[in-house]
Protein backbone atom coordinates (compact mmCIF):
# COMPACT_ATOMS: atom_id res chain seq x y z
CA UNK A 1 0.00 0.00 0.00
CA UNK A 2 1.62 3.32 -0.97
CA UNK A 3 2.41 5.45 1.96
CA UNK A 4 1.55 9.22 1.45
CA UNK A 5 4.03 11.25 3.77
CA UNK A 6 1.72 14.02 5.41
CA UNK A 7 3.14 17.74 5.66
CA UNK A 8 4.78 18.72 8.50
CA UNK A 9 3.00 21.55 10.40
CA UNK A 10 3.01 23.55 13.49
CA UNK A 11 6.17 22.76 15.40
CA UNK A 12 6.95 19.99 13.64
CA UNK A 13 7.67 22.68 10.78
CA UNK A 14 8.52 25.61 12.33
CA UNK A 15 12.13 22.69 14.14
CA UNK A 16 12.51 22.29 10.49
CA UNK A 17 12.44 25.63 8.67
CA UNK A 18 15.09 26.70 11.46
CA UNK A 19 17.57 23.64 11.59
CA UNK A 20 17.61 24.25 7.44
CA UNK A 21 18.47 27.98 7.94
CA UNK A 22 21.09 26.84 10.46
CA UNK A 23 22.40 24.54 8.10
CA UNK A 24 22.47 27.53 5.41
CA UNK A 25 23.60 30.03 7.40
CA UNK A 26 26.73 27.60 8.40
CA UNK A 27 26.96 26.99 4.58
CA UNK A 28 27.30 30.52 3.71
CA UNK A 29 29.94 31.61 6.81
CA UNK A 30 31.84 28.46 5.82
CA UNK A 31 32.37 30.43 2.00
CA UNK A 32 33.17 33.48 3.58
CA UNK A 33 35.58 32.27 5.80
CA UNK A 34 38.01 31.65 3.05
CA UNK A 35 37.87 35.59 2.20
CA UNK A 36 40.76 37.39 3.62
CA UNK A 37 39.66 40.97 5.52
CA UNK A 38 41.81 43.30 5.69
CA UNK A 39 44.30 42.26 3.34
CA UNK A 40 47.31 44.79 2.31
CA UNK A 41 46.84 44.40 -0.91
CA UNK A 42 43.08 45.34 -1.77
CA UNK A 43 42.25 44.72 -5.50
CA UNK A 44 40.77 48.11 -6.33
CA UNK A 45 39.40 47.11 -10.23
CA UNK A 46 36.63 45.29 -8.73
CA UNK A 47 35.47 48.43 -7.01
CA UNK A 48 35.61 50.75 -10.03
CA UNK A 49 32.86 52.06 -11.70
CA UNK A 50 34.24 53.13 -15.25
CA UNK A 51 32.11 55.27 -17.06
CA UNK A 52 29.24 55.44 -15.50
CA UNK A 53 28.37 58.96 -15.32
CA UNK A 54 26.05 60.55 -12.29
CA UNK A 55 26.18 60.57 -8.44
CA UNK A 56 26.09 57.15 -6.48
CA UNK A 57 25.53 56.42 -2.86
CA UNK A 58 25.04 52.86 -1.84
CA UNK A 59 24.86 50.87 1.85
CA UNK A 60 24.94 46.96 2.11
CA UNK A 61 25.31 44.73 5.15
CA UNK A 62 25.46 41.56 5.53
CA UNK A 63 24.67 39.41 8.76
CA UNK A 64 25.12 35.40 8.96
CA UNK A 65 24.67 33.63 12.12
CA UNK A 66 24.51 29.77 13.40
CA UNK A 67 23.70 28.04 16.42
CA UNK A 68 24.06 24.43 17.34
CA UNK A 69 27.78 22.96 19.27
CA UNK A 70 29.46 26.31 18.15
CA UNK A 71 27.68 29.47 18.14
CA UNK A 72 29.24 31.61 14.82
CA UNK A 73 28.26 35.34 13.96
CA UNK A 74 29.40 37.30 11.27
CA UNK A 75 28.66 40.90 9.76
CA UNK A 76 29.98 43.45 7.55
CA UNK A 77 28.62 46.44 6.74
CA UNK A 78 29.89 49.24 3.56
CA UNK A 79 28.99 52.58 3.13
CA UNK A 80 30.15 53.70 -0.80
CA UNK A 81 30.19 57.54 -2.23
CA UNK A 82 30.82 57.57 -5.94
CA UNK A 83 31.13 60.73 -8.54
CA UNK A 84 31.81 60.36 -11.98
CA UNK A 85 31.88 63.14 -14.70
CA UNK A 86 33.66 62.31 -18.29
CA UNK A 87 36.57 64.55 -16.72
CA UNK A 88 37.00 62.63 -13.75
CA UNK A 89 35.88 59.49 -11.62
CA UNK A 90 36.23 59.63 -7.57
CA UNK A 91 34.82 57.01 -4.79
CA UNK A 92 35.08 56.35 -1.26
CA UNK A 93 34.45 53.32 0.06
CA UNK A 94 33.86 52.93 3.98
CA UNK A 95 33.84 49.02 5.84
CA UNK A 96 33.91 47.45 8.99
CA UNK A 97 33.29 43.92 9.75
CA UNK A 98 33.52 41.16 12.43
CA UNK A 99 33.73 37.60 12.92
CA UNK A 100 33.08 35.35 16.16
CA UNK A 101 33.20 32.47 17.73
CA UNK A 102 31.35 31.11 20.88
CA UNK A 103 31.32 35.22 21.53
CA UNK A 104 34.82 35.79 20.71
CA UNK A 105 35.70 37.91 17.95
CA UNK A 106 38.43 35.68 15.93
CA UNK A 107 38.51 38.50 12.99
CA UNK A 108 37.64 42.06 12.47
CA UNK A 109 38.85 44.79 10.13
CA UNK A 110 38.02 48.18 9.21
CA UNK A 111 38.65 49.53 6.17
CA UNK A 112 38.46 53.24 4.04
CA UNK A 113 39.76 54.26 0.59
CA UNK A 114 39.46 57.35 -1.13
CA UNK A 115 40.26 57.71 -5.07
CA UNK A 116 40.34 60.11 -7.50
CA UNK A 117 40.80 59.53 -11.35
CA UNK A 118 41.53 62.36 -13.57
CA UNK A 119 40.29 61.22 -17.01
CA UNK A 120 42.74 61.87 -19.52
CA UNK A 121 41.52 62.84 -23.60
CA UNK A 122 43.60 59.76 -24.37
CA UNK A 123 44.42 56.22 -23.28
CA UNK A 124 46.63 58.00 -19.93
CA UNK A 125 44.85 59.14 -16.98
CA UNK A 126 46.23 60.36 -13.14
CA UNK A 127 45.26 59.17 -9.93
CA UNK A 128 45.49 59.95 -6.43
CA UNK A 129 44.15 57.55 -3.44
CA UNK A 130 44.59 57.31 0.30
CA UNK A 131 43.55 53.93 2.22
CA UNK A 132 43.39 53.12 5.76
CA UNK A 133 43.01 49.89 7.42
CA UNK A 134 43.11 48.08 10.72
CA UNK A 135 43.27 44.38 11.38
CA UNK A 136 44.72 42.93 14.61
CA UNK A 137 44.16 39.42 13.44
CA UNK A 138 46.52 39.15 10.74
CA UNK A 139 49.17 40.87 12.94
CA UNK A 140 49.26 44.63 12.14
CA UNK A 141 47.44 47.68 13.98
CA UNK A 142 46.70 49.87 11.40
CA UNK A 143 48.73 50.65 8.10
CA UNK A 144 47.95 53.50 6.14
CA UNK A 145 48.71 54.30 2.33
CA UNK A 146 48.86 57.29 0.35
CA UNK A 147 49.67 57.29 -3.29
CA UNK A 148 49.39 58.22 -6.91
CA UNK A 149 50.75 57.41 -10.77
CA UNK A 150 49.09 56.85 -14.39
CA UNK A 151 47.03 54.11 -15.50
CA UNK A 152 46.92 53.10 -19.12
CA UNK A 153 44.25 51.57 -21.17
CA UNK A 154 46.00 49.01 -23.14
CA UNK A 155 42.67 47.80 -24.57
CA UNK A 156 39.27 47.92 -24.40
CA UNK A 157 39.73 45.37 -21.24
CA UNK A 158 43.15 45.90 -20.04
CA UNK A 159 44.56 48.33 -17.78
CA UNK A 160 48.34 48.60 -16.58
CA UNK A 161 49.55 50.96 -14.01
CA UNK A 162 52.36 52.68 -12.19
CA UNK A 163 53.15 54.92 -9.87
CA UNK A 164 54.59 55.37 -6.02
CA UNK A 165 52.95 54.98 -2.71
CA UNK A 166 54.29 55.95 0.91
CA UNK A 167 53.35 53.36 3.38
CA UNK A 168 53.04 53.54 7.36
CA UNK A 169 52.52 50.34 9.13
CA UNK A 170 52.16 49.35 12.89
CA UNK A 171 52.50 45.92 14.18
CA UNK A 172 50.78 45.24 17.20
CA UNK A 173 54.23 45.20 19.32
CA UNK A 174 53.84 48.77 19.01
CA UNK A 175 57.14 48.72 16.17
CA UNK A 176 56.02 51.51 13.16
CA UNK A 177 57.76 51.83 10.05
CA UNK A 178 57.06 53.49 7.20
CA UNK A 179 58.32 52.43 3.61
CA UNK A 180 58.54 53.87 0.42
CA UNK A 181 57.07 51.73 -2.55
CA UNK A 182 57.02 51.67 -6.30
CA UNK A 183 53.24 50.28 -7.37
CA UNK A 184 52.65 48.50 -10.47
CA UNK A 185 49.19 46.40 -11.61
CA UNK A 186 47.33 45.13 -14.15
CA UNK A 187 43.69 44.37 -15.01
CA UNK A 188 42.45 42.03 -17.37
CA UNK A 189 38.87 40.69 -18.41
CA UNK A 190 39.03 38.20 -20.86
CA UNK A 191 35.65 36.19 -22.85
CA UNK A 192 36.14 33.00 -22.28
CA UNK A 193 32.80 31.80 -23.88
CA UNK A 194 29.57 33.43 -23.34
CA UNK A 195 28.18 35.05 -20.43
CA UNK A 196 32.02 33.76 -19.16
CA UNK A 197 34.96 35.23 -18.10
CA UNK A 198 38.45 35.04 -16.52
CA UNK A 199 39.45 38.18 -14.83
CA UNK A 200 43.12 38.09 -13.65
CA UNK A 201 44.60 41.00 -11.61
CA UNK A 202 48.08 41.28 -10.65
CA UNK A 203 50.08 43.89 -8.19
CA UNK A 204 53.11 44.11 -7.32
CA UNK A 205 54.72 47.18 -4.61
CA UNK A 206 58.53 46.85 -3.87
CA UNK A 207 60.24 48.85 -1.35
CA UNK A 208 62.35 52.07 -3.83
CA UNK A 209 65.05 51.49 -1.38
CA UNK A 210 65.17 47.76 -1.63
CA UNK A 211 63.73 46.32 -4.35
CA UNK A 212 64.83 42.70 -4.19
CA UNK A 213 64.13 41.80 -0.45
CA UNK A 214 61.39 44.49 0.35
CA UNK A 215 58.09 43.51 -1.26
CA UNK A 216 54.33 42.95 -1.42
CA UNK A 217 52.73 41.04 -4.74
CA UNK A 218 49.48 39.81 -5.07
CA UNK A 219 47.51 37.54 -7.92
CA UNK A 220 43.40 37.39 -7.85
CA UNK A 221 42.25 35.02 -10.38
CA UNK A 222 38.15 35.72 -10.61
CA UNK A 223 36.00 33.88 -12.92
CA UNK A 224 32.87 35.45 -13.89
CA UNK A 225 29.15 33.34 -14.42
CA UNK A 226 26.60 35.70 -15.47
CA UNK A 227 23.28 33.67 -15.15
CA UNK A 228 20.56 36.73 -16.87
CA UNK A 229 21.14 40.26 -16.57
CA UNK A 230 21.05 40.99 -12.92
CA UNK A 231 22.56 37.52 -11.63
CA UNK A 232 26.24 36.71 -11.29
CA UNK A 233 28.25 34.10 -9.77
CA UNK A 234 32.27 34.88 -9.24
CA UNK A 235 34.52 32.49 -8.04
CA UNK A 236 38.01 33.40 -7.38
CA UNK A 237 41.37 32.48 -5.80
CA UNK A 238 43.79 34.76 -4.82
CA UNK A 239 47.16 35.01 -3.67
CA UNK A 240 48.84 37.60 -1.13
CA UNK A 241 52.92 37.69 -0.47
CA UNK A 242 54.73 39.92 2.10
CA UNK A 243 58.22 39.47 2.10
CA UNK A 244 58.79 41.05 5.33
CA UNK A 245 55.19 40.59 7.48
CA UNK A 246 54.67 41.65 10.99
CA UNK A 247 56.39 39.28 13.31
CA UNK A 248 54.98 35.76 13.69
CA UNK A 249 52.59 36.60 10.51
CA UNK A 250 53.19 34.02 7.77
CA UNK A 251 54.57 35.21 4.34
CA UNK A 252 52.08 33.59 2.20
CA UNK A 253 47.97 33.88 2.72
CA UNK A 254 45.76 32.28 -0.13
CA UNK A 255 41.93 32.29 -0.02
CA UNK A 256 39.05 30.74 -2.05
CA UNK A 257 36.03 32.57 -2.40
CA UNK A 258 32.20 32.30 -4.03
CA UNK A 259 29.99 35.60 -4.39
CA UNK A 260 26.57 35.56 -5.81
CA UNK A 261 25.74 38.95 -6.98
CA UNK A 262 21.98 40.57 -7.98
CA UNK A 263 21.80 43.75 -9.37
CA UNK A 264 18.81 45.68 -8.33
CA UNK A 265 18.32 48.15 -11.31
Amino acid sequence: MLKIRQPLIGKESMLLRINNLKSLSFFVMCLSSFNLLGQAIVNIEDLRREGQIGFFTSISANLNASRGNRDRDFYSAQLRFDNNSEEAESFLILQQSERKSNDKAIDESTFIHGRYILVGAEAVHWELFAQYSENPFRNYKKRSVLGGGLRYELSKSARLGAGILNEDETELTGQSKTTERFGFYFHNSLELAENIALKPTIYFQPSIDDFENDYKASIILALDFKVNENFKITMQYSSFHDSDPPMLAEKTDESISTMFSYNLN
